[in-house]
């Protein structure tokens, strides 16, 4: 059907400077991670949710080594993001 999956080693410097600008602009802002860490139990996840275990590099503002994190994807993003068709090789990227 012409749709192709485009591995993040795969991507042209075109693609990738979009699909930065597509997080910074429509990701980032509605986006909340959840740290862990061992003084907070694993927090509560919604059923049915796409979720993400993260692995968080740096500390926090407290000096401290942050490990990991959860973050819920939230709703309203689509699962699956089109390409413009002028960065794609075929028709649906």
């Amino acid at each position: 059907e012409g749709i192709r999956f485009l591995k993040r080693g795969d991507w042209s410097p075109a693609q990738r400077e979009w699909i930065g600008a597509f997080f910074f602009r429509e990701v980032m802002p509605v986006i909340t991670p959840i740290g862990l860490d061992p003084s907070h139990p694993f927090p509560r996840v919604l059923n049915k949710s796409l979720n993400f275990a993260v692995e968080l590099e740096g500390r926090d503002v407290f000096g401290r080594s942050s490990g990991a994190a959860i973050v819920q994807a939230p709703r309203v993003l689509p699962r699956v993001i089109r390409l413009p068709r002028e960065l794609g090789d075929s028709e649906y990227c």
